[in-house]
Order: C-alpha cells, then sequence, then structure tokens
C-alpha cells in the first residue's frame, strides 16, 4: 500500500464518514465531525502554540527596541577607547579616518566623567556627556532622545542639559541653577604625575550651570543620570583621570554579521594615527559594550520559552492519548481494513498520518492565531489598558478613594510601543517542532492500531 492511500483514510477518518439516510426526496447524505477527542487535541496544540509565538514575536520586538535605543543613545554601534587627556583637535583626525571607513555613518568624539550635581533643593550623582551638537541631530539620535522642555543642544561652558529623571530628582527646571562638583584640577595633576597621594591636594571643583534643556531617552536608569554638556564645558571640566574619552562610531547595518568587519576596519584606520596609545582592543561592539544587560535579555527570552515548550510538550502528549482513544474507536475499521489485506505497516502509516494531520491543523491554527495577536499587540495592551483602567474608576468611585490610572507601558521604564518583530525562521522552527513532536506523539498509539487482533475483534462483536 503507498504512501497515498494511508494519509487519505486517515484524513477521511478525522473527518468522519459519510452516512446517508433515505426520504421522499432521494438519498440526503450528510458528514459526521472528527471525534471530540481529536478536536480536543487540534484545539490543545493550537492553545499551546499561541503563547509560544506570541512570547516569541514579543520578545523579540522588545529586545531589539530596548537594544536600539541604548544603542542610538548610550553606546552606539561601536566604541574606540581613547586617553583622557586627548584634545579635541587631537581626535579630529580620527574621525575623519572613521568617517571615511566602509560601514560608517557617523563618528562622535565623547568625553564622560563623574560628579555631583546640586540644587537648592537636593543634590544627586550625575553622569557628565560632552558631544559635538552633530549627535544630537543624528537620526538615530533623534528617534529615541526627546526633547522634553527648554532646548536640546547646550552651548559655552556654562550651559547644561539634563535628563527628566535626574530633573526630577534635583527638584528643577529649565532656566534653574546647579551647581556640579568634580575633582579639582590640582588632583587630577597629582594623580597623573603619579605622585603619592596628598588628602589635602583632593579639594572638591565647584561649576555652575544653568539649565537649557531636560531630555528623556526613555528609561529612567538613563534619564536618571543623564546631563549632557558641550565640548568646550567638557575639554576644560572632565580633565580629571577618572574620567572617559572615547570614538562612538554608527553603522549602517549594526544588526549585521558585517559589524565585525567594520569594527577591524576601524581599528586599521585609527592604528597608524595614534601608535603611541593605540591597540585592537579597545574596540568594542554594541554586544560587548552591555554584554550583561543583552545577556540578561536572552536568558529571559530562553526561560519565556522553555516554559512555553513545556506547554506544548503536553499538548503533544494530549495527542498521543487522544489517538489511543480514536484507534479504539476505529477498531472495526481496522478489521476491515484487515479483511481487504491491509498490512501491520500500513495500519500504522494511516494512524501515524492521523497524528500528523491532526499535529499539523493544531499547528497552522496556533501559528496563525499567534501571529495575528502578535502583530496587534500593542492594540490589545491598550484595550486591555483602558478596560482595567475603567474597572478602576468605577471601584475606585464606589469606594470614594481617588482613581490612579495605570500604564502597562510606561515609557520611563520600558517601551511606549512595542517593535513587531516577526523572524520567519523561528516561526518556522517552532512550527516544524510542533509537526515534529506530534508525529512522535502518534507513533505508539500507531503501534497499539497494528497490533489489534480481527479474531479478537470478531468474537468480541
Amino acid at each position: 500500500m503507498r504512501i497515498g492511500p494511508p494519509f487519505f483514510i486517515a484524513a477521511r477518518s478525522l473527518l468522519g464518514r459519510r452516512k446517508g439516510r433515505a426520504g421522499r426526496a432521494g438519498r440526503e447524505s450528510t458528514r459526521s465531525g472528527p471525534s471530540g477527542g481529536m478536536a480536543g487535541a487540534i484545539l490543545g496544540i493550537g492553545i499551546s502554540l499561541i503563547p509560544l509565538v506570541l512570547v516569541l514575536v514579543v520578545s523579540d520586538g522588545m529586545i531589539e527596541g530596548i537594544t536600539s535605543r541604548y544603542m542610538e543613545t548610550k553606546t552606539y554601534h561601536l566604541q574606540i577607547a581613547a586617553p583622557d587627556f586627548m584634545a579635541r583637535q587631537d581626535a579630529q583626525k580620527g574621525i575623519d579616518a572613521l568617517r571615511k571607513t566602509k560601514g560608517v555613518s557617523s563618528t562622535w568624539f565623547e568625553k564622560d566623567g563623574s560628579g555631583v550635581a546640586v540644587s537648592s533643593r537636593s543634590s544627586n550623582a550625575i553622569f557628565m556627556r560632552s558631544i559635538e551638537p552633530a549627535f544630537f541631530a543624528d537620526p538615530g539620535t533623534a528617534k529615541y532622545l526627546r526633547l522634553v522642555a527648554g532646548r536640546l543642544i547646550p552651548e559655552g561652558r556654562r550651559e547644561i542639559v539634563l535628563g527628566t529623571a535626574l530633573a526630577q530628582a534635583l527638584k528643577v527646571k529649565p532656566g534653574d541653577t546647579i551647581t556640579v562638583i568634580t575633582p579639582s584640577q590640582a588632583a587630577a595633576k597629582e594623580a597623573g604625575s603619579g605622585q603619592a597621594a596628598d588628602l589635602s591636594s583632593f579639594s572638591p571643583r565647584l561649576s555652575f550651570f544653568k539649565i537649557v534643556g531636560t531630555v528623556s531617552a526613555g528609561y529612567r536608569d538613563l534619564d536618571g543620570l543623564w546631563a549632557f554638556i558641550s565640548p568646550e564645558a567638557g575639554e576644560s571640566l572632565l580633565a580629571y583621570p577618572s574620567a572617559s574619552a572615547f570614538f562612538g562610531v554608527k553603522t549602517a547595518a549594526p544588526f549585521s554579521n558585517s559589524l565585525g568587519k567594520v569594527k577591524n576596519d576601524a581599528v586599521a584606520a585609527l592604528a597608524p594615527l595614534y601608535p603611541e596609545w593605540f591597540d585592537p582592543y579597545l574596540a568594542r561592539a554594541w554586544p560587548e559594550i552591555e554584554r550583561s544587560l543583552y545577556r540578561s535579555f536572552g536568558t529571559t527570552k530562553s526561560m519565556l520559552l522553555f516554559i512555553m515548550g513545556i506547554a506544548l510538550l503536553v499538548a503533544a502528549i494530549n495527542l498521543g492519548s487522544s489517538l489511543s482513544t480514536f484507534v479504539v474507536e476505529r477498531s472495526m475499521d481496522i478489521a476491515v481494513l484487515r479483511s481487504v489485506g491491509a498490512t501491520d505497516a500500513a495500519i500504522r502509516r494511516i494512524f501515524a498520518g492521523a497524528g500528523l494531520i491532526t499535529g499539523a491543523l493544531g499547528t497552522s491554527l496556533g501559528v496563525g492565531v499567534g501571529l495575528l495577536l502578535a502583530w496587534n499587540v500593542n492594540g490589545l495592551i491598550a484595550a486591555l489598558e483602558w478596560l482595567i483602567n475603567v474597572a478602576d474608576a468605577g471601584i475606585a468611585l464606589v469606594r470614594g478613594q481617588p482613581s490612579i490610572p495605570l500604564r502597562l507601558l510606561d515609557p520611563g521604564y520600558y517601551l511606549e510601543r512595542i517593535p513587531v518583530v516577526i523572524d520567519a525562521g523561528q516561526i518556522a522552527l517552532v512550527a516544524a517542532l510542533s509537526v515534529a513532536l506530534s508525529a512522535a506523539a502518534s507513533l505508539v498509539p500507531a503501534y497499539k492500531a497494528s497490533r489489534i487482533s480481527v479474531q479478537e475483534l470478531i468474537r468480541k462483536s
């Protein structure tokens, strides 16, 4: 018996058999539906796949959205460390060389340093970033770094732009003045000379800045520290040893495999320009810069998929149980097939085919509904948020208490909107795994079906 007829018989058995009844108008035919157990197995596989596909698409979207935000506003696509004593004029030749490198879309020289900001009402740690104004006009930066109030770009030596959470912690707004405390120039010179530390030299340096604007990158842990100052201010203020300097590089394709080649080309471009201090290990790509953060994302995604995979495995086991019941229900059909010459192998193929068809139907249902929900996940979250807030407002009204609106996607902590990223390869792999599990679960019932004795069936009938 060829493979075609067994699958045809399996499909007919799953969909039901044609029944006939006589009437005045002639013979009418109807078709009985599939057994409840098999319909439940199809539904079970579909339901288990829906959250798996949803988690896969949403987690990929959130990871890419978070990663893009960090890359465009903080880490860049590549960072190449430079000595903290490097002047802007000396860095310019490196910037020119990097901008000519194939795959590089933009480059800046940045100086960073920590300090303490003090306002009239509060104080807080501060992370100062001294960058060229062109950084703020970059399309990637502009996409994620949002101006909240005032002006985006600081000018001169006495202007500063704060992150929104930092401004809230300091209880200030554009137009107010803050004092920034950093190590003194004397301490910096002594530390750089290698002389023994003299505690009397570590007097703080006080710098006064006017707040000209507040910005938000969409994350509270970033907005709570960031403060942007002009390159002129950074040149004079960020001169102590704990400050850092680097070339920030953005590329045309940060998520592609070509990032490694761009990194090597950037190293080759800078090496002959700064032979006295440059070394290839100073260049790092974005996965290396925030390795712990991205590894945490990957681990969380893997755990979620593992949990969803267990649900899929349970559904496959349920399919095996339903097929065992299906074999009992079709015992007489097996006897008829044997009476017309069907072999044990043919019987096994029929019931293995039934499991394969059931798995394929359940997989199609689960993947289809999962992709539909994932594509509209932002609308579903908005609808759920609205329902929760309406219910909360009603309960608060009854109790006479104020209602506090809930935001499921708070841009101060998470993404304001989840990007929908559908990886066709991953979805196809999940679908193939689901069908394979279904086929594997059908092997035992198929073997049992092939061992049914015709004589015993006749004796029991």
